[in-house]
């Protein structure tokens, strides 16, 4: 029995405007079922909680109060190449600070990908 590779792409976007632009290159990508998670960087946090950190507050003008994390699963690597080089060029490959990032991770195990949705046979009679 041969494992696919199973693939997380994860998208970390500072303005969270963006996050329909994101989701919409995924799916040109023909890469669906996205998750979409509110998130806050390490430094928000620390300067918002924590009184020696709160020096920070200052240096992150540009920081949203909250950022999203878009992640993805894939068994088509050429996929998540293809949706990383477009979001490379929609954030100019993230080199302004506080933009964001992306990165992919292998995932070892995955119950529940690729799913169909299998409607009740007493839900079929009923309906």
């Amino acid at each position: 029995m041969s494992e696919e590779m199973i693939q997380a792409l994860f998208i970390i976007v500072d303005d969270p405007e963006k996050t329909e632009q994101v989701l919409e290159v995924l799916l040109e990508c023909e890469m669906r079922g996205a998750t979409v998670i509110e998130t806050q960087g390490m430094a928000k946090v620390l300067s918002a909680n924590i009184p020696i950190f709160f020096g920070l507050k200052g240096l992150m003008t540009k920081e949203h109060a909250h950022n999203r994390t878009i992640f993805a699963l894939s068994k088509h690597p050429e996929k998540i190449n293809q949706a990383m080089e477009k979001l490379s060029t929609m954030f100019h490959n993230f080199a302004e600070a506080c933009t964001g990032l992306m990165f992919v991770v292998p995932v070892v195990k995955a119950v529940g990908l690729g799913r169909k949705f299998i409607q009740n046979q007493s839900e079929q009679d009923n309906g």
